[in-house]
């Protein structure tokens, strides 16, 4: 971090108790990912443009499949009790509260994150915990580097855990069913 982040993050640091999301309100709008975990602060830096690109066009197939009581929003907070992370695509309810600025478990139906160098162990271990314990019914995986990539693992809830579905390789074309029909096809969404 920068001398000046230091400065300005301390400033606005919570003394004796967690981060909550109405301390995320408060920080700076620099292009950094502010997220709680464990009521800690977490700071990463912008994604790629890789991983932005892949993140707008699965954000596009989204909503051109989704049902009109759904929203599909880029880059938005799920507030879980002592975390509040930033997931890459949210999909959720329309009907919200006037002036909300995130969602809660139960108004989420799909959560996506896009792997980054930076973010494997969270978007393979402590996400997809964090979000099976809030009880959010879909969770898909999109892994950018390797053989078959992209790449999209579709996961469902089972119980407090989440139980892999499908996986969808680069070159195949698959419909998956979770949270709702949708058309997958990942090999073109890395191409600028």
């Amino acid at each position: 971090m920068t001398a000046e982040l230091v400065e300005d993050v301390t400033l606005r640091m919570p003394v004796g108790r967690d981060w909550t999301f109405d301390d995320l309100l408060r920080l700076p709008r620099d292009g950094r990912r502010y997220e709680i975990v464990d009521g800690s602060l977490h700071v990463s830096p912008a994604p790629a443009l890789k991983h932005q690109r892949v993140a707008h066009r699965l954000t596009d197939v989204l909503k051109d499949a989704a049902p009109a009581d759904l929203q599909v929003i880029p880059a938005v907070g799920v507030v879980c009790g002592r975390h509040t992370p930033v997931s890459d695509v949210v999909v959720g309810l329309k009907a919200l509260p006037e002036g909300a600025m995130h969602f809660l478990p139960p108004q989420v139906r799909l959560v996506v994150e896009v792997m980054s160098p930076g973010s494997v162990f969270a978007d393979r271990v402590y996400k997809p915990a964090m979000f099976a314990a809030a009880g959010i019914p879909a969770f898909w995986r999109v892994e950018l580097d390797g053989p078959g990539t992209p790449l999209i693992i579709v996961y469902v809830l089972h119980g407090d855990v989440y139980r892999e579905v499908v996986t969808v390789r680069a070159g195949e074309s698959v419909t998956v069913d979770v949270p709702f029909r949708v058309e997958l096809r990942p090999a073109g969404w890395i191409e600028p």
